[in-house]
């Protein structure tokens, strides 16, 4: 199993420790995208931030979805409207061009998508 892990649950785990992200870790099953290093970067990753950042993205990297191709996939599954943004139907389009690859959120309304693919992280995992 490999899971792309979004921001909100690195923010959590910064906040609190999360054994289940650390599990994911140190299997080698997490996965990281651009986009969630960059979000984290506008952010205040812990200390020593440089550090922070560039361990998260030692990561292996899901498959990065093209803008054209967010494009159409919002456009053939008429995901507008929704309450997620760019970068969240971005994951959510990644991790679906990724194999085997299921959406760690903690974000309700990615989630809900992620459910709705069959490629959300299941709860009882975390």
């Amino acid at each position: 199993m490999n899971v792309l892990i979004d921001t909100s649950v690195w923010v959590d785990h910064f906040r609190q420790r999360n054994e289940t992200l650390i599990q994911l870790i140190t299997s080698d099953q997490a996965l990281t995208h651009s986009l969630v290093l960059l979000e984290l970067a506008c952010g205040t990753p812990p200390a020593p931030r440089a550090r922070t950042l560039s361990d998260i993205g030692l990561l292996r990297r899901a498959q990065q979805a093209t803008s054209s191709e967010v494009m159409q996939f919002v456009e053939a599954e008429q995901l507008y409207g929704r309450g997620c943004g760019g970068v969240d139907l971005t994951l959510l389009a990644s991790t679906l061009m990724t194999p085997g690859a299921s959406l760690w959120t903690l974000d309700r309304r990615l989630e809900r998508l992620a459910r709705q693919f069959n490629v959300a992280f299941p709860k009882e995992m975390h």
